[in-house]
């Protein structure tokens, strides 16, 4: 006489890999670093500004300085999140000059935004306004949130222009024009 053998899925082990598997899958992206690609368009026709030095503020604190990140021949700065320190991902290149800041940058426990602006390029974006005392003290470029960007991408919106663009989850769109004559004299 031969036994028949009931098989009898085993859940509990079952459960504990999977759980096993959900705590991996939660605590990888903290033991790994992430990247932020911010894609810098031209507002009017959307070709990408090769030539072009952001300042990128970690946070809401302008008081620290800015990390300044030159684009690359895509028109992209490539930010790299990991231990508590923010690099970008450039070389020496003329837009940024010898104001080039040296990588890393300390990367605040508290920073889950970052604030862009150009050096030689004017960002179209819809500015805060900061009043004291009644009167116009200043306008402030908009704050992105770092775990919106990561997760689904963000496109700022194009104040200059018509052109739109869908960003990609770890990618932030940041359209551009030339400043004007009065601009310029401006500085």
């Amino acid at each position: 006489m031969q036994r028949k053998m009931r098989t009898v899925p085993n859940t509990k082990l079952g459960l504990t890999i999977f759980l096993m598997l959900v705590l991996v899958g939660l605590a990888g992206p903290s033991l790994y670093g992430q990247e932020i690609h911010i894609r810098v368009l031209s507002a009017r026709n959307g070709k990408p500004i090769t030539n072009e030095c952001l300042n990128v503020w970690l946070g809401h604190d302008w008081n620290h300085p800015s990390l300044l990140a030159p684009t690359n021949n895509e028109g992209v700065v490539v930010l790299y999140f990991a231990d508590n320190t923010v690099t970008a991902g450039s070389v020496p290149h003329p837009a940024c000059g010898k104001w080039l800041a040296v990588s890393p940058k300390a990367n605040p426990n508290d920073a889950d935004a970052i604030v862009v602006s150009g050096a030689y390029y004017v960002i179209c974006q819809e500015l805060g306004e900061v009043h004291s005392g009644g009167h116009l003290e200043r306008f402030i470029p908009p704050a992105y949130e770092i775990r919106k960007i990561l997760e689904s991408g963000v496109s700022a919106a194009n104040t200059c222009g018509k052109f739109r663009a869908q960003a990609k989850p770890g990618e932030l769109i940041i359209f551009v024009r030339p400043p004007t004559f009065m601009e310029r004299m401006r500085e």
